[in-house]
């Protein structure tokens, strides 16, 4: 361990990357997001990787002249969690900067880890006797050159937490474009008033870590004047996307004094559902267009021909007779869309296999192993 001065947090990127993905946003806003990009949280988790292994380097403020020094790392599936403490207890309470690098696969007496993605954690106790605090999380993308990447469904998204479907929804607002991600969150405050943030960030094709400004101080769009809005940065939302319409988030926010805070996380299932009321695979019906990476001619399909075969798969066909779609759904989550779907010609031939399946684009791989996207072109 070594002290050294504070480092800017993750941010969104190039400044030039920045300002593009902000240029929709009320002027008065453009501060507030610069501001929090660029000063970042207390705690701050980064990677330094080369192509056969990679090291974390975890950087902060502690609120004593007594910093913590590693402890421990484990690893549960892919989560990792780091254990930091401070081994003296009557300390100057005079912050000093801090930095701690390892290894992960070293420090557990490991070669290597698998590929990836890795939801790494950091604890820390202010003393030999107190109980450690989550002071910072972040996602380490170590997937396997040759993995597809995800294109999420632009649209809304919706948390399925809740056992009960109509309650407890948190809303997602997701649009990708040109390697950005522009996220606007719906959810409510701690007197149920509504509130909303925005945020922008890179996006690698598997994961996203996006600060989230919330907006307040607007004007009734029927006021004669208008007021500006503002921007108050308090909250953080990785995301990492399983297929083009699930993904799993952590919604992160500081909490404690500010000589000594804390990391509050909250985990959500993020999943883009059908806005019509329907909860069987005709949400999928209409003409798609078949595009495979081979440089094969795209084929138009008219997937008008639905039949359920039992709760958890349904099939439909193309009109004229050669394709069918057959897809399988999760039981405990009927209302989302198919966790895989196979194209069949013929003689149950399968000419697609896709296990990303959204709303208007589905993707996967052909029979000879080359990738092969199905699009929506009408409903």
């Amino acid at each position: 361990m070594r002290a050294l001065h504070k480092k800017s947090g993750a941010g969104f990127g190039s400044s030039r990357s920045l300002r593009r993905a902000l240029a929709a946003l009320p002027i008065g806003l453009v501060a507030s997001v610069l501001a929090y990009a660029a000063e970042g949280s207390s705690y701050a988790i980064k990677t330094r990787a080369d192509s056969a292994a990679w090291s974390l380097d975890i950087d902060g403020r502690w609120p004593t002249q007594c910093p913590p020094s590693l402890k421990s790392v484990a690893l549960d599936g892919t989560d990792i969690r780091i254990d930091a403490r401070s081994d003296l207890t009557l300390c100057d309470r005079t912050a000093m900067p801090f930095s701690i690098e390892l290894n992960p696969a070293l420090a557990m007496d490991k070669t290597s880890l698998d590929p990836g993605v890795y939801h790494v954690s950091f604890y820390a106790a202010d003393g030999a006797n107190d109980a450690p605090k989550l002071r910072a999380f972040t996602l380490v993308d170590r997937s396997a050159s040759d993995a597809p990447t995800v294109a999420p469904e632009p649209g809304f998204w919706f948390t399925a937490n809740s056992p009960d479907a109509t309650t407890n929804r948190t809303i997602l607002s997701v649009e990708p474009q040109d390697g950005q991600l522009d996220v606007a969150l719906m959810t409510y405050d701690e007197i149920g008033q509504p509130t909303w943030f925005f945020g922008a960030a890179a996006f690698n094709g598997h994961i996203a870590h996006v600060p989230l400004v919330h907006i307040v101080g607007g004007t009734d769009p029927f006021h004669p004047s208008v007021t500006p809005a503002r921007g108050d940065a308090v909250l953080a939302l990785d995301l990492q996307f399983q297929s083009g319409a699930h993904a799993l988030g952590w919604l992160s926010r500081e909490h404690g004094s500010a000589d000594d805070s804390n990391l509050q996380v909250q985990p959500l299932d993020l999943v883009r559902l059908p806005v019509a009321n329907t909860t069987d695979g005709q949400a999928w019906e209409g003409d798609w267009v078949i595009v495979s990476d081979d440089d094969s001619a795209p084929q138009k399909l008219h997937l008008t021909q639905y039949r359920a075969v039992d709760a958890q798969h349904f099939e439909i066909g193309d009109a004229s007779g050669q394709f069918t779609l057959a897809c399988t759904r999760e039981p405990t989550q009927p209302d989302w869309p198919p966790s895989s779907c196979n194209l069949r010609r013929g003689n149950d031939v399968v000419s697609g296999a896709f296990d990303s399946v959204a709303l208007s684009r589905m993707d996967g791989i052909d029979g000879n192993g080359a990738a092969i996207h199905l699009l929506r072109v009408s409903r």
